[in-house]
């Protein structure tokens, strides 16, 4: 019986999916994209699952999947891990839009006060330790020149918790994939930077090259395996036909 968990939960009016990843018997866990309403919901899941949090992972640098980030940065005492390419939107949110942050503010109510201190690069395949688990990175431009995707190694069996999805337990790796691949779907590309040649090129390097039986927790949506993009998502057939 492991102590090792899965929790998400999608957050605020985009449904942006948090996750934290952790170990109960070691006390610790990391979060990746903490959305809006983060900062409430975040200390609930640590508290709920009986952890600490080591750091904050971002798939990229869209404000609906780092909304929460500077209090919690602040409030956990953590470092915040994001690809450089995608440095521009931490300095100014609104580019990655293609909107004005004055905008972002009087409409959103998202006021930016990044934790620019806290901020450290992560980079394609680098290998990083959270909670005893081990994460390898992967850059996949094309959502963002900056996004990357998280494979958490060794899950094997892991409880998963999660509203929006059918697994109650994980692969042996698990692919934290934010706006890389949905159910059925794939991130846009026609944000600010984005490109479709990049995103067909990630999805080949990134998702097709796993094994069928990897479990796919996306930035939206429910959840999903390699096995069953490969055979249905339009998307990734059209990746695989010409990769």
């Amino acid at each position: 019986m492991t102590d090792r968990f899965v929790l998400g939960m999608p957050l605020g009016r985009w449904q942006t999916n948090c996750y934290l990843i952790g170990d109960r018997e070691r006390g610790t866990g990391v979060i990746v994209d903490p959305g809006e309403h983060g900062e409430q919901q975040v200390p609930f899941m640590l508290e709920q699952a009986g952890v600490r949090c080591e750091a904050i992972l971002l798939t990229h640098g869209h404000l609906d999947h780092l909304w929460a980030v500077p209090t919690l940065a602040r409030d956990l005492d953590v470092p915040v891990l994001l690809h450089p390419d995608d440095r521009w939107i931490w300095d100014e949110p609104g580019a990655g839009l293609g909107l004005p942050s004055d905008l972002l503010a009087r409409e959103f109510g998202f006021e930016w006060d990044p934790p620019t201190d806290r901020l450290e690069d992560v980079r394609d395949r680098q290998t990083l330790s959270f909670a005893g688990i081990r994460f390898d990175v992967r850059h996949n431009p094309g959502h963002t020149p900056g996004h990357v995707t998280y494979l958490g190694r060794d899950l094997a069996g892991v409880a998963v918790t999660f509203p929006l999805g059918e697994a109650d337990a994980a692969s042996d790796d698990v692919l934290f994939a934010g706006d890389l691949v949905f159910a059925g779907s794939i991130g846009r590309t026609d944000f600010p930077r984005g490109s479709t040649a990049q995103m067909m090129r990630s999805l080949v390097d990134s998702v097709l090259s796993l094994e069928d039986d990897v479990l796919i927790l996306s930035g939206h949506g429910p959840d999903t395996t390699v096995g069953r993009e490969r055979a249905s998502n339009p998307f990734l057939i059209e990746a695989e036909r010409h990769g």
